[in-house]
């Protein structure tokens, strides 16, 4: 289904934005909605970057790696998320004086490499864990974790009562946590 807008990216197509746009402009405006409230100028900014992002790397795209949907859909999460770190940052600078503004634009804290593939290590350790977690679970941790849903999104959409939810993600976090540590200390 989603093969002609693949297509249509690796040959530069402006149709394939126009594609995108049409089956999945809900779903990304969902996403961004979700990240971002009530802030309409930024959900507009950041779909307009998705679709950008998708248009200047979506010729790479691997179908091998995942589907096209779980493809825009990481693309939406991590630039509303970059949206929303940049205003909350924006925020916090807002009391500085101009030193301490030039200073924490210009250090770059991910330079460290020991830090990086320490990092890389814990990633792919709490994968591991995740992928072991029954399909209803993974999908709830996701939700909550991932895509910054709320729990009263997450019980609609999954036919669940809030508490349910709750009582569900509590028990589910301890269990992740004791999981992680084994992973993280083989």
């Amino acid at each position: 289904m989603d093969e002609d807008i693949v297509e249509l990216l690796r040959d530069r197509d402006q149709k394939s934005v126009e594609l995108i746009a049409e089956r999945y402009e809900r779903l990304i405006r969902y996403i961004a909605v979700t990240i971002l409230r009530d802030r309409e100028a930024d959900v507009e900014e950041c779909m307009n970057d998705v679709y950008l992002k998708l248009w200047t790397h979506g010729a790479a795209y691997d179908y091998k790696k995942a589907s096209f949907r779980t493809y825009l859909k990481a693309i939406t999460r991590n630039t509303a998320l970059n949206y929303l770190r940049k205003l909350r940052r924006l925020e916090e600078l807002e009391g500085l004086d101009e030193k301490d503004t030039l200073q924490s634009e210009y250090i770059d804290y991910t330079q460290n490499v020991e830090q990086q593939m320490i990092f890389r290590e814990e990633v792919q350790a709490l994968e591991r864990v995740l992928n072991d977690l029954k399909k209803k679970d993974r999908e709830l941790v996701l939700r909550r974790f991932y895509y910054l849903q709320s729990t009263r999104q997450i019980a609609e959409s999954m036919s669940m009562s809030e508490n349910a939810v709750d009582s569900r993600l509590s028990r589910l976090k301890k269990k992740i946590r004791k999981r992680y540590e084994k992973e993280v200390a083989k």
